[in-house]
């Protein structure tokens, strides 16, 4: 049985007081569709078992973080690409792709980079912050690398707000939300993703004719992918150490001459939080409601 949020919170709060040492989240934040043009057309997603069952893990003033971050990502992208193009398929690798009939324009293979966090007593306030950075490699309907780019999402939360450990989740949610929105708006603005996809000629299925149900691309309004299959969910490590602070900045450079988009060098910093404790760019989705 699968506890919902609070009372993962509730419990993780519960096993501090009482002098255990693991702390166990589970982000999660269902959203409703994204509020953006839908592509007439077929992509494919590959998530790696390292991105599926991706496990944050930290030591932190003598207490245990596991952070499960894969599910719930997997299950975001699931609902954004299909928001985003007509038909989104599922395949075990890139190469796989190349087999499909219809075929696709692009396929698409998420990975994290990095997952960081900072509590009250890091930052000596009363906001827990943090930092999640993607890499989204692009391959061509071949299974050939063509490109690849990062994007960040940040989010925070007021102690004061809620109890125990639940800020700490909320502020994951809240970066995921912040880098789903990133994503939406920009990943049709990649040159290579406009190269692959041909876009140029291709008419987008406006937020308005979604709404209103019309036009010949309305396609999938379920938002989600079809021939999407689910695969088994394995914990894995975090690539490499965790910094300490989230790192500063949202946007990400163009991609370069040589296809590839380079991860920034500015140094790590924390987010000024904001009087309202979220902060993040959310323009894809309708205004968020906390419960």
């Amino acid at each position: 049985m699968r506890l919902r949020l609070p009372a993962i919170a509730a419990a993780s709060a519960a096993l501090v007081l009482a002098g255990c040492s693991t702390v166990r989240l589970e982000p999660k934040a269902p959203l409703p569709p994204p509020l953006i043009d839908r592509a007439p057309l077929a992509v494919a997603v590959a998530f790696p078992e390292e991105f599926r069952g991706y496990v944050h893990k930290e030591k932190r003033a003598g207490i245990d973080y596991e952070i499960l971050l894969g599910p719930a990502h997997v299950e975001r992208f699931e609902a954004l690409l299909g928001a985003m193009f007509e038909r989104v398929v599922e395949v075990d690798e890139p190469a796989a792709a190349a087999a499909l009939d219809p075929p696709v324009r692009l396929v698409i293979e998420p990975r994290f980079e990095e997952f960081a966090f900072l509590t009250p007593s890091d930052l000596a306030g009363d906001y827990y912050t943090v930092t999640i950075r993607y890499r989204v490699e692009l391959y061509a309907p071949n299974g050939e690398r063509a490109d690849g780019y990062v994007f960040t999402g940040f989010g925070r939360e007021r102690t004061s707000t809620f109890s125990g450990t639940e800020p700490l989740a909320r502020a994951a949610q809240r970066a995921m939300r912040d880098a789903g929105a990133k994503f939406a708006i920009e990943f049709m603005d990649q040159a290579s993703v406009r190269r692959l996809l041909e876009i140029g000629g291709i008419e987008m299925l406006s937020v308005e004719d979604q709404l209103r149900g019309a036009g010949s691309g309305a396609g999938d309004s379920s938002g989600s992918p079809a021939g999407a299959s689910s695969g088994p969910a394995s914990a894995a490590s975090p690539p490499g150490a965790s910094p300490a602070a989230p790192a500063a900045g949202g946007g990400e450079d163009p991609p370069s001459a040589d296809g590839e988009t380079p991860a920034s060098d500015e140094p790590s910093a924390v987010p000024t939080p904001s009087s309202s404790g979220a902060g993040e760019s959310s323009g894809a989705w309708p205004p968020e409601r906390d419960s």
